[in-house]
């Protein structure tokens, strides 16, 4: 996969982003991650709870607020736009930080936007549905009919009700409210929508419908590129076709779908796809093996690679040492001593 400015959405570079504990402790939630996240498709960022994923997600939007503080990093965004000069299709890249807050604010929706992971919590409780949609439509200067049209018909792809604009979010269930918000962050068309694990408190019947409605935007081009925030790598391993691996508050492992199930390279990677059970297979047939041991205390995070505590092939450098970024090829990368010359670590 050529990583190339034209198959880049969003870029990440040394990205550390910490929580502030009183007594100054710090949580080390996203710890020196550079990434080019690929443009276009279904993606998927899949690792276990607190290993950085949401505050990832929330950074590589710029959406950092107290008490989440950037300790070091850029961030940028590779907008599709057309030269005033030329009229041609170029990518502009923007810095994320360096943008106004009115210009920013525009792209919101528009280019950017985001499934937060407790969506049933996002509403206003005094405000009816429809209020919502009213000021979305006035904020970014388009018509309220024809945005409350979009969201009637997105609202009836997520099974919701026909009189769901005239309800105020109390009168939902969580479900309900789950939805409603996927919809609303969807009704601009975004070219990037990052979806926070959007379907954690819904039953089965209807985590499909949302995963299938996004998969809809997806392919209909509605939304470019959709990056889906997740623990539940079986939910997603049909529909995403490029995955990012996080352990730790690092990326441990990207590339596409295919390579990361076939030949998985990172002992986490491969620990993490033996925990899950087979789809189809019933699970006395096959032996599930869990990860010993217990995520690292992001507070504490231990010395050298984060995952050695628990990895059945961990070296002495694998205990002092931070292992560096190998790139196996554009797009596949692996952070592990296990791919770098011997030779290099007899220094």
């Amino acid at each position: 996969m050529n990583m190339d400015p034209e198959n880049i959405v969003s870029s990440a570079e040394n990205l550390r982003l910490y929580y502030i504990l009183p007594k100054n402790i710090y949580v080390k939630a996203v710890d020196g991650v550079s990434i080019n996240i690929p443009r276009g498709g279904f993606l998927g960022l899949v690792g276990e709870s607190g290993s950085g994923k949401t505050t990832l997600a929330e950074g590589i939007l710029n959406l950092v607020e107290p008490p989440m503080i950037k300790i070091s990093g850029r961030i940028y965004y590779y907008m599709r736009t057309i030269d005033k000069s030329t009229k041609t299709p170029i990518i502009k890249k923007l810095d994320l930080e360096q943008i106004p807050r009115r210009d920013l604010e525009r792209l919101r929706g528009r280019e950017l936007s985001i499934i937060p992971q407790y969506a049933m919590d996002a509403l206003n409780p005094t405000m009816k549905i429809g209020s919502f949609i009213r000021d979305i439509a006035v904020h970014h200067e388009k018509e309220v009919s024809e945005i409350q049209s979009i969201a009637l018909e997105r609202f009836k792809m997520l099974g919701l009700p026909d009189d769901i604009l005239n309800r105020y979010p109390h009168e939902l269930s969580g479900g309900m409210r789950q939805r409603t918000v996927v919809g609303i962050s969807t009704l601009l068309n975004p070219r990037f929508l990052v979806a926070d694990e959007p379907v954690s408190n819904l039953d089965v019947v209807q985590q499909h419908i949302v995963i299938d409605f996004l998969v809809e935007l997806v392919e209909k081009r509605l939304v470019e590129t959709l990056l889906m925030v997740t623990h539940d790598l079986p939910l997603i391993i049909e529909k995403a076709r490029y995955l990012l691996i996080m352990y730790g508050g690092h990326i441990v492992e990207t590339g596409s779908k295919e390579e990361i199930w076939s030949e998985p390279l990172h002992p986490y990677t491969k620990m993490f796809l033996e925990s899950i059970p087979p789809v189809g297979v019933r699970i006395e047939e096959k032996r599930i093996r869990g990860i010993p041991g217990n995520p690292p205390d992001l507070r504490f995070p231990p010395p050298g690679c984060r995952f050695h505590p628990r990895c059945p092939f961990a070296m002495d450098i694998c205990r002092r040492e931070e292992p560096p970024e190998i790139e196996i090829k554009p797009g596949r990368k692996v952070k592990c001593w296990l791919f770098v010359e011997r030779k290099e670590l007899k220094r």
